[in-house]
Order: C-alpha cells, then sequence, then structure tokens
C-alpha cells in the first residue's frame, strides 16, 4: 500500500480521536478514560519485484536439405579394364572415318591396334593368338585409312573381329584359370556384350547364331549372382563354352 492511499485513513483517525478527547472531557471523573489509540504503523515498503533472467539464445536452426542426396558411385559398376578401353578407342576408329577424317581414323586405328595387342600379351587363354592376328590384320589397315582408299565396311569388319577377339579372349582367360565362376560375373557380362556388340559388323547367318548364343550365355551368367549361383555354375560353364566355339569359327 502506498502513502498517499493510506494518507485518508490517518485524517480520519485523527478526527476520531478529537472527538473522543471532547467526549471525555464531559465524563464524569470517576469513569476511567479510554486509551489512547496507538499510532498506526507505517506500510512496509513493498520488496522490488524479482528481475526475470534474459532468455537463453535460441540456436541456429540446422540447414535444410534440399532432398536431394549426393550422388553415389559404385566402382563395380563403373570401372573401365582395358579391354573397354581398347574397344572404345576402335569405336572412335570408325566414327572418325564415317566423319571423313582420315587422319583421326588412322590415329585411333593404331592406338586400338596397340591396346588389343597389349590384352593378347598378357593373356593365358586359347584365344591369345587369335587376338594378335587380329591386331595385326587392322595395323595392315592403317596406310590405306590414311590414303582414304580404305574406309566403310572394311574399316567397320576389321574392327568387329578385333572386338569379338578381345571379348572372347576375356572369358577364355576367366574360365581357364580354374577357379569359381561365382565372383566374375561383372567380367563375364562384360566380355559377352563386347562380342554381341561386334555381330551387327560382321554380318550374315553368323551374327543371328551368335546372338542367339551369347544371349542364352548372358541370361546364364545372371543367374551366378542369385542364391543357386553354385549350383548353375557348371551350366553357365558350357554355354560360355559354346559361345567361345563360335567365336573361334569366326576369327
Amino acid at each position: 500500500m502506498t502513502y498517499t492511499q493510506f494518507i485518508r485513513p490517518a485524517a480520519m483517525l485523527s478526527l476520531f480521536v478529537a472527538g473522543t478527547m471532547a467526549a471525555q472531557a464531559q465524563v464524569p471523573a470517576t469513569m476511567p478514560k479510554a486509551p489512547a489509540p496507538s499510532a498506526m504503523p507505517a506500510p512496509a515498503a513493498m520488496p522490488a519485484p524479482a528481475q526475470m533472467p534474459a532468455p537463453a539464445a535460441m540456436p541456429a536452426p540446422a540447414p535444410v536439405s534440399s532432398g536431394t542426396a549426393a550422388p553415389v558411385t559404385d566402382s563395380a559398376t563403373t570401372m573401365t579394364t582395358p579391354t573397354d578401353s581398347a574397344a572404345a578407342t576402335l569405336d572412335k576408329a570408325v566414327a572418325a572415318s564415317e566423319k571423313g577424317d582420315k587422319s583421326a581414323a588412322a590415329s585411333a586405328l593404331k592406338a586400338g591396334a596397340d591396346a588389343a595387342e597389349a590384352q593378347a600379351a598378357t593373356s593365358k587363354g586359347d584365344f591369345k593368338g587369335k587376338l594378335m592376328n587380329q591386331a595385326a590384320n587392322l595395323r595392315k589397315l592403317i596406310p590405306g585409312v590414311q590414303s582414304g582408299m580404305v574406309k566403310g565396311n572394311l574399316i567397320t569388319k576389321a574392327v568387329s573381329l578385333v572386338k569379338m577377339a578381345l571379348g572372347a579372349n576375356q572369358i577364355s582367360n576367366l574360365l581357364g584359370g580354374g577357379g569359381s565362376l561365382l565372383g566374375s560375373a561383372g567380367a563375364l557380362t562384360g566380355g559377352l556384350n563386347l562380342m554381341k556388340g561386334s555381330l551387327p559388323g560382321l554380318g550374315g547367318e553368323a551374327s543371328g547364331m551368335g546372338s542367339s548364343l551369347i544371349s542364352g550365355a548372358l541370361s546364364g551368367v545372371s543367374s551366378l549372382s542369385g542364391a543357386g549361383g553354385a549350383a548353375a555354375e557348371p551350366a553357365v560353364r558350357n554355354q560360355l563354352g559354346g559361345v567361345l566355339n563360335f567365336a573361334k569359327g569366326i576369327l
């Protein structure tokens, strides 16, 4: 209670005391006097309100993700083998020839032949000699490519034979290693696809027959990754053997 709130009741009390004293003067002496009212204590001062602590700073919100995850790269599926690199170089030679770029075509043929011979040099399979022979045949075409006398289908067929030999050599190395094929499904698939991709450049009946054999082998190889892979391996070996026999007849 503040002082201004208390002053009015105090004034009223003073009037009451004065009136009482006047009344006492008229009362006989035998009557006891009323005790004087004691003074009212001053109101205690109200304590100052305690200050509230300042609110703690809120942590900064974490950045919101855009929802797009960084791409994840699988090294097992993106790894490029030397055989793949050699085939890609040969494809560049065909493309350059189709554009009429004789210099680029000759340069790519030489690089492709070098890469094929390097693969043959490290091969331990039955196609070591066949791959070396096809690379040598390809190298013989380079002068004619540079002069413009060799182009079109001649280059396409020569490149297709080298790619057929590259794929067959890769599969032959895997089959001749003596180990299980269960961990080689990726390399086998790569070799089969390389062989299948060479068929259009060869044409004729061989293309249709080879496509059927290779497609069957691809289906079999895919089963190596499943739960029954070990049980399927003998049949897959037979399919791959049939594909390699076909390649030997072509090469």
